[in-house]
């Protein structure tokens, strides 16, 4: 089932409460998203921990009428980071080879280091591949735990080298998708990947305030390099951020993190990594903090009493069977008041999370990309159904 008209299965009450605070503003629109407009006002809903009768539902599949072209190149893994033809390669095919169904939104990504390496790099670190290319070796490089972290210059090399990027991956998307922010790794766990377990966790107790005012030092540095790639994204006609999330947000969203967190204590996560989440998320319009471990459930409380939090990203280790064990996670979550994007690895498991949970704040996200739309579809009206 194709939802047309969304008054057929929507209540009067909500559908004139958001369609009608909503339709008065500005309308996006891509041109490779059918039905958008619908879309986008199922994600204002959802951020304000609401809903208009269904969750969120990401969803793409396959476009059978399309053949990637491969990427060939004598340059290293790491040169591929900065080399703008690379990125438009990859977008290219990720937008042409799908089809976004439901509420997924085209979105055009710049990945640099997988993701998680900017932060680093911008304290004066530097990275490379593992041999498998699917891992990243953090290096020292010129960052010293003991010096003040470089202030942010528009004359750094990697924001010279990215606004190359940026510059060809804007000129060939136009109007197909909107173009992201930014995405890298915390402050702390750039740290730990730069100076390695065993010195970090022993500063976490000799050297408390060198740490508290590096982590402030490398996060002001990243927010305001995020700050000038949004403001040049504003400028370009965009102004949308997405993370890796794969949300839509009309302003500037961070995925906050500290995979690091793992292996510290709750009285820990308080001391040290709170005030960095504060500090991203009061700066942000929008926010989800990252759970990719089960380990990050008892911290539930400490995230949920930050009033700058918007949700949660339920993405725990892969190794995780299902989301029947953490049901009892999941809606302390919601009861905790915030929104929530959880990862399904099948359809079952998004049934489960929208019947259990409810429509309310909720992004069902399949992370598998279905064969054909017409799977797809079928997956998307199960867990409509599942709602009503």
């Amino acid at each position: 089932m194709y939802i047309n008209d969304l008054t057929e299965i929507f209540s009067p009450h909500k559908y004139d409460q958001y369609f009608g605070k909503f339709m008065r503003g500005n309308i996006l629109g891509y041109a490779l998203k059918k039905r958008g407009k619908e879309c986008i006002e199922r994600h204002r809903a959802f951020w304000e921990n609401d809903s208009i009768g269904v969750p969120l539902v990401f969803a793409i599949a396959e476009n059978p009428e399309f053949i990637p072209k491969p990427w060939v190149s004598q340059k290293t893994r790491k040169e591929w980071d900065l080399f703008p033809d690379w990125h438009v390669n990859r977008v290219n095919n990720y937008l042409n080879g799908t089809c976004f169904l439901a509420d997924a939104i085209p979105v055009a990504s710049l990945t640099v280091g997988l993701d998680i390496t900017n932060t680093a790099v911008l304290a004066g670190g530097d990275y490379d591949y593992s041999s498998t290319q699917n891992f990243i070796d953090f290096k020292s490089g010129g960052f010293k735990l003991d010096n003040p972290i470089p202030l942010f210059t528009p004359n750094n090399a990697l924001v010279k080298d990215l606004e190359c990027c940026y510059d060809k991956v804007i000129h060939t998307v136009k109007d197909r998708a909107m173009v992201n922010t930014p995405t890298t790794l915390d402050a702390l766990s750039s740290i730990y990947g730069m100076c390695g377990s065993k010195t970090l966790l022993t500063d976490l107790v000799c050297k408390k305030k060198l740490i508290k005012k590096r982590v402030e030092e490398m996060t002001e540095v990243y927010l305001q390099f995020y700050d000038y790639f949004y403001a040049y994204l504003k400028e370009k006609g965009y102004g949308e951020s997405a993370s890796w999330f794969q949300v839509f947000a009309e302003g500037k969203f961070e995925s906050v993190r500290c995979d690091f967190s793992v292996m510290i204590s709750e009285d820990m996560f308080k001391e040290f990594v709170i005030p960095e989440l504060v500090q991203v998320c009061d700066h942000m319009d929008y926010s989800m903090f990252n759970m990719c471990s089960v380990k990050h459930a008892r911290f539930v409380d400490a995230l949920a009493d930050i009033q700058s939090l918007t949700g949660i990203f339920w993405n725990p280790e892969p190794y995780i069977e299902g989301v029947k064990d953490y049901l009892h996670v999941l809606k302390k979550i919601k009861k905790r008041g915030l929104c929530l994007e959880v990862v399904c690895h099948s359809v079952e498991d998004a049934v489960i999370v929208a019947r259990e949970l409810g429509p309310d704040g909720l992004y069902v996200f399949f992370e598998k990309k279905f064969n054909t739309c017409v799977q797809a579809q079928e997956a998307i009206d199960k867990v409509y159904g599942a709602c009503r």
